[in-house]
Parts: C-alpha cells; structure tokens; sequence
C-alpha cells in the first residue's frame, strides 16, 4: 500500500515542470507539425500558377531564315539570270497587350538576291514595319485576356481562405486532444485522492480490527475498496500516460515536458448579436462560396463578350528600301502607312449561346450552395450555443451534488465511528463522491470541447 501511494506522489510530481497553455500549444504546433507546412506549400503551388496566367503578356521573338538557289539555264524563258541565289532573313517580336486587349508586332525582313548574268548583280531589300491591332468589340479592353489572370486573382483569394479552414480544422481536433490532457490530469488526481484515502480507511479499519472493535467483514469491504480505487488509478494513469506520449510526438518534446495548463471550469461568453448576420459577415466558408460565385460573374463576362462581333481596327506603318549595298538599304527607306477594320461573326452564334447559358445555370446553382452553406452553419452554431447553455446549467447542478456527496460522506463517516452505520455505507459514499466530481470533470470536459466546436464554426477558433 505505501508503495502504491509512493508510486502515485512520484507521478504527480513529475507532473510538476512547466505546464503548456493553450496558446502556447497552438503556436508550438504550428512551429512543428509538417501539415502547417504542407499547406503554405500548396498556397505557394498558387501563386506559381498565378503567376503563370500571365504568361499571355510576355514578347514573342521569332526567327525565320531561309536560302533559296536556283539554277534556270534550260529555262528558255528566263533570260535575265542563268542562276540566281536568295537569303532571307525575318525577325519579329509580338506583344499583347492585356490592358487594351490589343497586339503589337515589330519585324525586320532582309532579302539578299545574288543573280549572275552577263554581269553579276547584287540586290539587298531592308524592310522595318510595325503592326497594331486593337479589338472594338469582342475582347474589347482586353476582356478575354484578362480572363485566367482574374480568375487567378480570385482563385488565389479562396485558396488562402481553405488553407485557415483546413488550419482551424486540424488545430480544433489538437486542441480537443489538450483539452481531454487536462482532463486526464485532473481525472488522474480525483482518482489519487480516492485511492490515498482508501489506503487510510483501510489501514485504520485494520488497526481497529486488531483492537477487536470491528468485524472482519469490515475488513474485507475496505481492501475491495481498496482494490477497486486502485484499478480505477492504474487506468487514469494509463489514459493520461498514453496522451501524454502522442502529444510529446505530436509537439516534438519531451514527454516529461507534457503538461496541460488549462481550467477546465473556466467559463466563455456567447455573442448574443445577430447570429445569422455575424455569419455572414464573418463566416470564411460564406466568403469562400462568395467568391466562387465572382469566379463564376467574371467567366459570365467573358462569355457575353465572346459572343459579341470580331471587329479589329488594324493600323501598320513601314518604311522598305532596296540598294546593291546593304548599308544603302537601311538608311535609303521609303516609309508607308495602312489602316482598315477586320469583321468576323459566327451567323448564329450556338456555341456563344450555349456557354452563357451554362455559365448562368452555373452561378444559380452557386447562389443556392450558398444558401445551404448558411443554414448548415446557423443550424450547428444554433445547436452549439444552446448546448454551451445546457452544459453549464448541469455544471451548476453538479456542483449542488458535490456539496452533498461531501456532506453525505461525512455524514456516514460520523455515524460509521459512533457504530451507528455500518462500513458499506461509509465506501458507497466515499466512492459516489469520486463519481461525482468525476462527473463533474466530464461535463466541464463536453462544455470545453463545445466552446471550441463553436467557436470553430462561428471562426473565432484562431487567435
């Protein structure tokens, strides 16, 4: 028996190092636990394809070069030249550009003829020219351009909002996992207390048996007293030892580092404001829906325009010259200039037709996945508060029965040494106490956890 007690004390004060709170186990699982890290590498993977939508606004370089050799001696036809031998060279460089929806093109052709006659001749064609082509309708300020970086933009907004939804998920279950540590300890020393006083009762009742005051029976129901407490301490010590272990793997420390500091009675403050409206200002898994019904209006604004006419307004300028010397041709140029409209319009208009009217289905459906969204949430937090409320009316009632178990127990005890009652009454009474607060602790436990499903489900779980 002493080395059971011994064994019990020794346990409590290992438990005496520096206690972890609730913050401070938050933020040392954020530091450590690979999932954290997981997630800002998919928010990262994001941004990459973000930033590849505008891939669209980069410059184009091309590079065209050709040599052509003709040899029309046997032509009959062709008296000019008996062989004549062409280079050509192109460079162009194409912009878009999104903002206006138009496109820029800059090019540069060089064209070398060599022919040998009676007398060779060399020929060189410089030509420098700039092409421009903006849309008036369809595409009309870049609309359709700017589609998949906007989509980006939001889609990026929505990815950030999962990643803290996933986060408060993860952390909700971590949490509940502290909140049963502390839980653990203090069911740990409930169970202590009835044992230490177990091992009174019987060391006293055996003292008196010796002195032939009470009966073996007596004897007999304090060690089953005694062997029960004891069983119910080995298996509050195992539950606690076993958590213990998965949070010191969990946090990355010792396990003698893992304690929980945390009242478990400690009470919280429901908002009595406008539930419904928090929500739907506050509540990220709305804003989430919101913003995929803005992915779904802005793919719409697209589709509308892409069933408007093509009507591009063209305008180029050049300037070619041509001269037996290369250097000639570039500075010896004639310059001209050009402008017109280009109309194009599908006769009908199906495929326009059908993926707007997809589109619309698309963000209806939207809108009414929001709906439900918001009564599912309305309903859990709904349900939760009142829960929260019932829970600490229970917690009030149990602190009436704590009162009268302690009153019970002594009761029995003074009538148990006045030899008024007998020693079964004395162990049913001590052991409905330790049920009692061992009930109490499992409310407290329920009311915790509860606190932390709502305020997961209204948001405020994050600090």
């Amino acid at each position: 028996m002493k080395k059971n007690l011994t064994t019990a004390l020794i346990f409590i004060t290992c438990l005496d190092v520096q206690a972890i709170t609730q913050n401070e186990f938050i933020k040392r699982l954020k530091d450590t636990h690979p999932f954290f890290t997981q997630l800002d590498l998919s928010v990262q993977i994001k941004k990459i394809d973000q930033q590849a939508t505008t891939a669209n606004q980069d410059w184009i370089v091309s590079v065209n070069t050709n040599f052509k050799s003709e040899d029309v001696n046997n032509i009959s036809s062709i008296t000019t030249y008996n062989n004549l031998n062409t280079t050509l060279v192109d460079f162009s460089a194409t912009k878009k550009i999104v903002s206006l929806g138009a496109n820029i093109t800059l090019k540069h052709s060089w064209k070398d003829k060599n022919k040998a006659t009676t007398a060779s001749l060399n020929t060189n064609r410089n030509k420098f020219s700039i092409d421009y082509v903006h849309p008036l309708l369809k595409n009309a300020s870049g609309i359709n351009d700017r589609l998949n970086i906007d989509l980006s933009n939001i889609d990026i907004q929505i990815s950030k909002l999962e990643a803290t939804e996933q986060q408060e998920v993860f952390i909700l279950t971590q949490l509940k996992k502290f909140i049963d540590l502390a839980y653990a300890q203090v069911r740990l020393m409930i169970n202590n207390q009835r044992l230490n006083l177990a091992i009174q009762e019987l060391t006293l009742v055996k003292q008196k048996f010796t002195m032939l005051v009470v009966d073996k029976v007596d004897v007999l129901l304090q060690e089953d007293a005694y062997q029960s407490a004891k069983q119910q301490q080995l298996q509050a010590q195992q539950d606690l030892n076993i958590l213990r272990h998965e949070m010191a793997i969990t946090l990355d420390i010792s396990f003698s580092d893992v304690k929980a500091e945390f009242d478990l009675y400690q009470r919280y403050t429901t908002n009595d404001d406008n539930l419904k409206q928090y929500l739907l200002t506050n509540s990220r898994i709305l804003k989430i829906a919101d913003l995929s019904q803005d992915l779904l209006k802005r793919q719409l604004k697209s589709d509308r325009n892409n069933s408007k006419v093509q009507l591009d307004l063209k305008f180029g300028i050049s300037s070619e010259g041509e001269d037996s010397r290369y250097i000639d041709s570039i500075f010896n140029q004639s310059p001209s200039w050009n402008i017109g409209l280009e109309l194009s319009y599908p006769i009908g208009s199906t495929q326009a037709k059908s993926t707007i009217e997809k589109t619309q289905i698309k963000l209806a459906r939207a809108k009414e996945q929001k709906q439900e969204k918001l009564l599912n949430i309305h309903a859990k937090a709904k349900a939760l508060k009142q829960k929260i409320q019932y829970l600490v009316e229970i917690l009030e009632s149990n602190k009436m029965q704590i009162k009268i178990a302690k009153a019970r127990t002594k009761e029995e005890k003074r009538r148990y040494n006045n030899t008024n009652s007998q020693t079964s009454f004395v162990i049913s009474a001590q052991n409905n106490e330790q049920s009692v607060n061992l009930n109490h602790i499992q409310v407290a436990k329920k009311y915790q956890q509860s606190v932390l499903d709502f305020k997961a489900t209204i948001d405020q779980l994050l600090p």
